[in-house]
């Protein structure tokens, strides 16, 4: 089985398996923070800790900025223009700075997400937040100064069900915390881990 025939959840803890890791702390940005929560709830042994980076929370309602930022990806999608869906993605999240490192790896995940096509979703462990409030690790919740307010809102919505969490803005940053302001993040990591 290839990496994209099952759930990314899955994919990370197959990864733990051949790694012969026993538990890890999960770090996540953006769809990387939800696909944590899922491997969290899926293999909750496995996880010793969280780190959570603008994670999209289950059950919070999109703004209209970020419901037009989906809209617009889906769009060129759905055209299968691939240059508009890489366009819009750097638009809606990455600064001009990080564009042309950005752009190379966001092309080639909408690349492997198309030659995937519709394989079937598996069934999502998260679909409302109360069970996250199973999960005794620690959890670090983050959002970047400059990011989209729903993400803030996530994260406060996830700390209200996490019972052992801890909510850090990062200054300066935007949706890509890890890229834009690293020597901040590696800090807060750090900082965290070392608790």
């Amino acid at each position: 089985m290839q990496p994209g025939d099952q759930a990314p959840w899955e994919d990370v803890l197959g990864a733990m398996r051949d790694l012969e890791l026993e538990r890890a702390v999960l770090v996540g940005n953006s769809f990387g923070g939800a696909v944590a929560m899922r491997a969290a709830l899926v293999a909750p042994v496995a996880v010793s800790a969280l780190v959570l980076v603008s994670a999209p929370a289950p059950g919070v309602e999109p703004s209209s900025q970020l419901e037009a930022a989906w809209e617009s990806e889906e769009a060129a999608l759905e055209r299968g223009d691939i240059d508009a869906a890489v366009e819009a993605v750097l638009d809606a999240w990455v600064p001009d700075r990080l564009r042309d490192r950005v752009a190379p790896m966001q092309r080639r995940a909408l690349e492997l997400q198309t030659a995937a096509g519709e394989m079937g979703e598996a069934a999502d462990p998260l679909e409302e937040i109360e069970p996250l409030g199973r999960l005794e690790v620690p959890a670090l919740l983050a959002w970047g100064e400059h990011d989209m307010s729903d993400f803030e809102e996530s994260a406060h919505a996830l700390a209200r069900v996490l019972p052992e969490a801890r909510l850090a803005m990062i200054p300066g940053a935007g949706h890509l915390a890890p890229l834009e302001t690293p020597e901040a993040f590696q800090q807060l990591l750090l900082d965290f881990l070392n608790q």
